[in-house]
């Protein structure tokens, strides 16, 4: 800053111009001043919307969603439903090796045959069911296993693949009160990824950490909705499913017959006679 000669400091050349455009002949502040000032000061910011704030993460994830899409059209390679094609071929494959290592059983006299079981021990951490039914290591349990031709063909013919599947289950439970291995069995366990279905079956859905193992299997049961489906690849690109991981669902014995069991059939039969008794007495 440059000082002159009377010992007062020379003004700046844009206080200059403040004090010229916001001051009048006499000296006073003008009364343009402020609204002058109001307008140089920037305009405030106001918080942004939820929307907006989750708009780029919505472009990222549609991007992904379509590089998602495109990499699964290369895998089905003009897979219709039930028979694969391209690199989907390694599906059925897998299914037929993993049956010869892992082998199942049909449920005795299901009508359907939706469902397979293979009784064998539980080999990972315990877990308690609401029911305080304790899994420990080496507890005998069924896995289910659902047989998806039948489910396709089920559904091809306009089937409903729930009612079915609620009486196959029926059928399971009469079986595991009879044969002496099923006896045995403590609890009934699944891996799905249709995890809303599972719930309104009865089961207890536990949700597993995201690991490379529960991405593998995501990655596997993608492919077979998009192979068993009828909707085949719009399945993968437009059906919620597809973008949930698989869980683990759980049915303790002494539930699953709670809920399917012949005692529970009965109740409901007699139920259902003494109402419409009821009504044609009045």
């Amino acid at each position: 800053m440059q000082i002159p000669a009377d010992g007062q400091p020379a003004q700046q050349p844009n206080e200059w111009f403040a004090r010229i455009m916001f001051t009048s002949s006499s000296g006073q502040p003008c009364h343009n001043a402020n609204m002058l000032k109001s307008v140089a000061e920037p305009a405030p910011r106001y918080p942004r919307s939820q929307w907006t704030q989750r708009l780029p993460d919505l472009i990222r994830l549609l991007k992904r969603s379509e590089k998602a899409t495109a990499a699964w059209r290369v895998i089905a390679g003009g897979t219709r439903p039930g028979e694969a094609h391209g690199l989907l071929k390694a599906w059925p494959a897998w299914e037929r090796f993993a049956r010869y290592l892992w082998p199942v059983c049909d449920i005795p006299g299901a009508p359907y045959g939706l469902l397979c079981l293979r009784i064998t021990s539980y080999l990972g951490e315990p877990v308690v069911l609401p029911d305080t039914t304790t899994i420990r290591r080496g507890t005998i349990i069924g896995e289910l296993h659902c047989n998806n031709r039948a489910v396709l063909a089920l559904v091809k013919q306009r089937g409903n693949a729930f009612a079915a599947c609620r009486q196959d289950l029926k059928k399971l439970s009469d079986w595991i009160q009879q044969d002496p291995l099923a006896r045995r069995i403590e609890a009934l366990y699944a891996c799905t990824i249709l995890n809303r279905a599972a719930d309104r079956l009865g089961f207890t859905v536990l949700p597993k950490p995201v690991t490379l193992r529960r991405r593998l299997e995501k990655f596997f049961f993608k492919g077979l909705l998009l192979l068993y489906s009828r909707e085949g690849l719009t399945r993968i690109e437009h059906g919620r499913t597809t973008d949930a991981y698989p869980v683990d669902v759980w049915l303790s014995r002494g539930e699953f017959l709670r809920l399917y069991g012949k005692e529970r059939r009965l109740g409901r039969a007699a139920a259902r006679r003494a109402t419409n008794g009821h009504r044609r007495a009045i």
